[in-house]
């Protein structure tokens, strides 16, 4: 019993992470920027192709809608799921595919904030 119960809590514990993390993938598949920026750090690290910076959520949302203009969002799935020891950190690497085309790698990293996960980095590159 004492297994069965251990087995339920790290199953339930993987759903809510999962939940939280392929919403980052909805959001950005919406272009729902509001979605988006209740998910975000204070201060987020965010990447496109290979040019990193370090921006406060604000200027996030403003860098993550020029992308989503530029690049309107076909689709956009979750394909891989990960986490630290402990749990205290996950990531989720996934597809962007915009309709203009264009093919795009995700990758979304996020940690512990009181009892919610926080986007801490969120990179986005040219396949």
């Amino acid at each position: 019993m004492k297994y069965l119960k251990i087995t339920f809590f790290l199953l339930f514990t993987h759903l809510i992470s999962a939940q939280m993390k392929n919403s980052a993938f909805e959001a950005l598949e919406k272009s729902d920027l509001t979605a988006l920026s209740g998910m975000l750090d204070n201060k987020v690290e965010i990447c496109f192709d290979n040019k990193v910076q370090y921006l406060d959520k604000q200027a996030t949302i403003s860098a993550i809608k020029n992308f989503l203009t530029q690049n309107p969002p076909k689709s956009v799935t979750a394909v891989h799921n990960g986490a630290a020891k402990g749990n205290a950190s996950q990531y989720t690497i996934g597809s962007f595919v915009s309709s203009n085309g264009k093919n795009y790698r995700v990758f979304v990293y996020t940690s512990d904030k009181g009892e919610k996960k926080i986007i801490q980095e969120l990179k986005i590159d040219l396949q």
